[in-house]
């Protein structure tokens, strides 16, 4: 070493150098030692910045999940990219089932008001009118009403509905015509689970929401030209009690309920003291005859009008699809079907035959 032989000044200068070699080393080690601590807690850090992150994303993701009818029904966790996706698709349909159909942009500007009605009326090949669910009221009626029932307009608006329906249909109209009956009311159905989905739309007073709907069967008087007869061609007072009754047509009727404040429906605040201001809810439905199917024996074969509709259904005899097709022969809303058996709308007699056919 230099410090070799330098006697007692060498020592204490080796000492000197020694020691601070050592000194650096320690502070080195320490500065490392210091270094590695940071970054040990940094990462600690920014492991737990990351979790909370994922912890809070997760949540929202879960929530979200719960809000999306679709995400709600399956059994199975769904991964974050699926529940994205659904939520998508499930506000697109919330935003296309809000706009109201009264909006002007959903006309084409080229139709006035009174071609689109005309082109409705005739397309649907029915009458267009509007009830007052409060009492039943016929606010309004299309012209050609008259082809169905003989009424002229001016015949019916102001009238009662429940004058003109069959006694024992007033009950089930009345239902239909329930305005607190806004929410959601078809039984969605996923069609990979075959679970029920649950649906928390709340409507509003100027939404067409999916509940609003109304779609029924419905018999109504219809004023056919009566023919005079004289007494002696009658019978018996009950045939002639026959003749003078009126015929009821099977009116199917299609459409929804919505809410107008009463200056919009051309009425007077004054002389509705019921309504004290607020909105007069409807029902806006188009009547088309309903055809009966007549049996006609044709050489000993019964020919019958074709009808038929394609349903889905689950191992167990639930309806997971429906056709629109159904409602015109059985009288049922597709929404109104998905999810039940189709045991519960066999005749008893039949049941045990078509379960024997079911389970081959």
């Amino acid at each position: 070493m230099l410090f070799h032989g330098w006697g007692e000044l060498g020592r204490c200068c080796r000492s000197c150098w020694e020691t601070s070699v050592d000194v650096r080393v320690v502070s080195v080690c320490s500065r490392e030692r210091i270094s590695h601590r940071r970054s040990v807690f940094s990462r600690e850090a920014h492991s737990q910045i990351e979790k909370r992150r994922r912890d809070k994303m997760n949540s929202f993701i879960d929530e979200l999940a719960s809000l999306v009818p679709t995400c709600n029904a399956m059994s199975r966790k769904l991964d974050k990219l699926t529940v994205l996706r659904m939520a998508v698709q499930h506000m697109k349909t919330l935003r296309g089932a809000t706009n109201p159909y009264t909006e002007a942009n959903y006309k084409p500007a080229f139709l006035s008001d009174d071609e689109l009605k005309h082109l409705i009326l005739k397309a649907a090949d029915g009458f267009l009118f509007v009830v007052g669910c409060d009492r039943g009221k016929i606010l309004f009626v299309s012209e050609s009403v008259y082809k169905i029932l003989n009424y002229s307009q001016n015949d019916l608006i102001g009238q009662s509905l429940f004058d003109y329906l069959h006694p024992k249909d007033i009950a089930k109209v009345k239902e239909q015509l329930s305005s607190s009956d806004t929410a959601p009311r078809e039984r969605l159905i996923d069609a990979k689970t075959g679970l029920l989905v649950k649906t928390d739309i709340t409507p509003g007073p100027s939404r067409l929401c999916s509940g609003a709907r109304r779609s029924f069967f419905c018999r109504m008087k219809c004023n056919r030209p009566s023919v005079k007869m004289e007494d002696k061609d009658f019978p018996s007072t009950c045939s002639k009690k026959k003749a003078d009754r009126k015929s009821f047509c099977t009116i199917h009727s299609t459409g929804y309920l919505k809410s107008w404040p009463p200056t919009k429906m051309g009425l007077d605040e004054d002389n509705e003291p019921d309504n004290e201001g607020c909105n007069l809810s409807c029902l806006v439905a188009i009547g088309r005859l309903h055809p009966h199917i007549v049996l006609q024996p044709v050489n000993g074969d019964i020919r019958v009008k074709p009808t038929e509709y394609v349903s889905r259904h689950t191992i167990d005899g639930k309806f997971v699809f429906v056709d629109q097709r159904a409602t015109a022969i059985l009288a049922y809303l597709p929404q109104e079907l998905l999810g039940t058996s189709f045991y519960e709308y066999f005749h008893q007699d039949d049941i045990g035959h078509l379960a024997e056919c079911h389970r081959q």
